[in-house]
């Protein structure tokens, strides 16, 4: 007898969840730490390589993409919550197309994601005061359990 399966996961932040018009980049990480998979990143301040995007010094202009889940560096290898790059690691960089990422709160599609100020998490966008403003980031499907949510770059920023 057959199973009807009702819930699917979106996967692991920074997968890509589709590849038809993604552009990815590669730059090296410039962080002091470790840059986790599904991050938002920004370029460093000598323009050769990318940081973790912080909000409370960049604005949404400083915004490049979202770091994405090396396929070498496999949640099987790693595991989901611990896969990451290291410090002067080369980061692969999504700067267009779709991207799975942790949002916290609901948002309906098509809604612009922020991050939040004080905790520098993604969000909904809804209050300039606590959050930065993502200009082409938008929601593009329902998020699952784990609040996995898939998202789409609009556009390139910067590069």
């Amino acid at each position: 007898m057959g199973k009807v399966l009702s819930a699917f996961s979106n996967g692991f932040a920074g997968a890509i969840a589709r590849s038809i018009d993604d552009v990815v980049i590669s730059l090296g990480s410039k962080a002091d730490d470790v840059l986790p998979f599904g991050a938002a990143v920004a370029l460093s301040d000598d323009k050769t390589g990318v940081v973790p995007f912080d909000p409370a010094t960049h604005t949404g202009a400083d915004f490049l993409g979202i770091s994405v889940r090396n396929p070498s560096k496999t949640p099987d290898t790693y595991g989901a919550s611990v896969g990451s790059y290291a410090p002067n690691d080369p980061v692969d960089v999504l700067v267009r197309g779709h991207i799975v990422i942790k949002l916290s709160g609901t948002a309906a599609l098509g809604a612009q994601v922020g991050i939040r100020k004080d905790q520098g998490t993604f969000v909904p966008f809804s209050d300039a005061d606590t959050q930065v403003a993502l200009p082409n980031v938008r929601v593009s499907g329902v998020p699952d359990s784990s609040r996995m949510t898939e998202v789409v770059l609009t556009n390139r920023n910067l590069l």
